[in-house]
């Protein structure tokens, strides 16, 4: 299937929220700092903060994705769950075994 727009948008939407997730699950302390990184907030806010993104990503995906087949499951919202979780497990995963060098 051709889903290269709807990967588009849904990526170009979560790039919207990111800023309104960190305020949310930094404070206001990220603005403060002019070197901010994802590698500074504690585990459990950057597993919220990437969970929030995945999820909001893979969610307006599956809509677009339904809406081009012209009928509405049920099934949407457990496809965005479960595709949600394996991407935030693969992403903590980078997080844990790869070393970025700052």
């Amino acid at each position: 299937m051709n889903t290269g727009g709807d990967h588009a948008f849904s990526t170009t939407l979560s790039a919207f929220f990111r800023l309104r997730f960190l305020q949310f699950f930094d404070g206001k302390n990220y603005i403060n700092k002019s070197d901010f990184s994802i590698y500074e907030l504690p585990f459990i806010r950057k597993m919220l903060y990437i969970f929030s993104l995945v999820i909001i990503h893979h969610f307006s995906l599956f809509i677009l994705e339904i809406f081009k087949v012209a009928h509405f499951n049920k099934i949407i919202l457990l496809r965005t769950i479960f595709s949600s979780i394996f991407t935030t497990i693969l992403c903590i995963i980078y997080f844990f075994f790869i070393k970025i060098k700052h």
